[in-house]
């Protein structure tokens, strides 16, 4: 498909437009497993880590924690989240997701809105990968430790120091490390589309069953008893020492809190365990077939597996070895104090403890939960280009930037880009480059920044889905006439738009304004340490750095004669 406007004697229009070049490739299979692997990352193994990210109170409340309950209360929410991009997906299936839409729905402001987004959530997900590679790294030493437990052999027991410098994943070592798992993932972003989907539903399936192997063994072989007998014999730490750690670091509750001091926070964390159910509407250029089954399927499956997970399956699972345990060993992985074996919250490791001859099948649960966050990041690497494509098309970046590769059928120049900034993140995660006010304490970039920081940079990604679907009808009803849903989609944005505002509303801008309030009183600071600890500082840089962009990329549109409104009044090439 092409769109073209009167050309200019003697060479080609100023608007023609190519097509993109992408195929439709994509099936609904693997628009599934492709949200599936965006999200998931390490929560098959590290659920419970996740009950203390917040840093407040979980309590229980009819057999599920808080943390459960909210799971539960934001999947809600989120179904009307993937009935818009399903919606939206429909009359408007081109790779780029929600930049589109935005670009087309917002009158005036739309364009600048929706670069604003999609740039900031680009450096979310590069935010994610950063996270999830030393993730895998952690991974590769519980696999280790697990083995070490269950055989006692000393070079596994020793697992711990693999790819360390001082104790921790850095350093040469840990950059070494790095680079290794960057190549991995280079090479699975870099395969032609249709192989690059086979390999992530594969691998997304042989996860999947890992999941179910970790649930069902789980229940059955797992008792907080052998656990707690068992812990200072392979650890040195014993129970009452996690559960004194939970009340110390006040995040031992009672019942579910519907505070606006506590539940936005738990509500914010599991909006970062969900992101990416949604982001096979951003490859919906793509995705054959019926686009409105193939992208509902695709998010609401995902969403299911999603809220189970972090629900029923941790709750569970945190259950039998003891929720207060959990939230002990989770509140000093977060905190950076000692915790058993060094390591995070990993059920793997915690069910090797607790029955250490079943180690095989815990070893099964550990490598696949590697696999995990590994999958993860071409996934977010192939997102990324998808959304350069969608700014090469609309002139926001260079056609260069966003072309799309024969081979491929994907925008290699732009992959590229996205795993060299991993490189960088890498670099500045394994040595002390930052000056330590910016990345404290020892000017190395840290896990809980880094998932703040992706909290905060997705703020437009999560709230503009909302008021697209409340104005599209009255904004484009040439493009909504068909659309599913058409007379009830404002009412699906008005629930989403105030579910996304309420969570960081107190979650984000409220705690941002007492920082910055309190930091102005006679006697008082530490705003700019909030800031910096919390990944706001290098937050706000990155918004004023997009606008600076979009306002240089508009005059210069502008100088070279270039009509952007009417650019915007029709949809990106197929």
């Amino acid at each position: 498909m092409a769109d073209t406007t009167a050309a200019p004697s003697g060479g080609r229009a100023l608007f023609v437009r190519q097509s993109s070049g992408l195929v439709r490739e994509v099936s609904v299979r693997n628009a599934l497993f492709y949200n599936t692997a965006a999200f998931i990352g390490i929560t098959v193994a590290w659920a419970p880590v996740f009950y203390t990210l917040a840093f407040v109170p979980i309590g229980k409340k009819f057999g599920l924690t808080s943390y459960g309950w909210t799971a539960i209360l934001v999947g809600i929410c989120c179904i009307f989240l993937g009935l818009i991009f399903a919606s939206l997906a429909t009359v408007m299936p081109r790779s780029g997701g929600d930049y589109v839409f935005t670009s087309r729905l917002i009158p005036g402001v739309g364009p600048f809105f929706a670069w604003v987004e999609s740039f900031t959530l680009v450096f979310a997900s590069l935010a994610v990968i950063a996270f999830e590679i030393p993730i895998v790294l952690h991974n590769t030493q519980i696999s280790g430790d697990i083995i070490g437990i269950g055989t006692g052999v000393g070079f596994f027991k020793r697992a711990n120091g693999w790819f360390t410098s001082g104790g921790s994943v850095t350093g040469w070592p840990g950059m070494i490390a790095a680079l290794v798992v960057i190549a991995l993932i280079l090479l699975v972003v870099i395969q032609p589309t249709r192989r690059f989907h086979r390999i992530v539903t594969a691998l997304g399936a042989f996860g999947l069953l890992s999941w179910v192997v970790m649930w069902v063994a789980g229940l059955l072989f797992v008792h907080r008893a052998s656990f707690e007998a068992n812990l200072p014999r392979y650890t040195g730490f014993t129970a009452a020492a996690l559960q004194k750690a939970a009340v110390t670091g006040g995040v031992l509750g009672h019942g579910f809190s519907w505070s606006t001091t506590v539940l936005p926070f738990i509500m914010s964390v599991i909006l970062f365990q969900y992101i990416g159910f949604q982001y096979s509407a951003y490859i919906a250029g793509e995705v054959r077939g019926n686009i409105k089954r193939g992208i509902l399927i695709g998010v609401l499956g995902a969403l299911f597996f999603a809220v189970v997970m972090n629900s029923f399956y941790v709750d569970t699972l945190g259950n039998r070895l003891g929720t207060t345990n959990m939230l002990g060993w989770g509140i000093n992985y977060w905190s950076g104090k000692p915790t058993p074996l060094g390591q995070a919250t990993a059920l793997p490791l915690a069910s090797t403890i607790a029955r250490p001859g079943l180690w095989p099948i815990w070893l099964f649960v550990s490598v696949a939960a590697t696999l995990w966050p590994l999958l993860l990041c071409p996934v977010y690497i192939s997102l990324i280009s998808r959304i350069s494509l969608a700014w090469s098309l609309d002139r926001q970046v260079p056609k260069w930037f966003g072309e799309v590769n024969e081979r491929l059928r994907a925008p290699l120049n732009a992959i590229l880009t996205a795993v060299g900034l991993c490189v960088v993140l890498a670099i500045l995660q394994n040595f002390a480059l930052l000056p330590h006010s910016i990345a404290p304490p020892n000017g190395k970039l840290n896990l809980a920044s880094t998932v703040w920081f992706s909290i905060l940079m997705a703020l437009f990604s999560w709230v503009l889905p909302g008021v697209n679907a409340m104005i599209s009808r009255f904004s484009r009803p040439d493009l909504m006439r068909n659309a599913p849903w058409r007379n009830t989609l404002w009412a699906f944005g008005l629930i989403w738009l105030a579910f996304a505002v309420f969570t960081y509303w107190f979650a984000g801008i409220k705690p941002i304004a007492n920082a910055v309030s309190t930091s102005l009183q006679p006697g008082k600071g530490g705003a700019l340490s909030y800031f910096n600890n919390t990944g706001i500082t290098l937050t706000i840089a990155l918004y004023v750095i997009a606008v600076i962009i979009y306002i240089i990329v508009a005059i210069k549109n502008r100088v070279s004669g270039v009509e952007m409104s009417l650019l915007y009044k029709e949809l990106p090439p197929d």
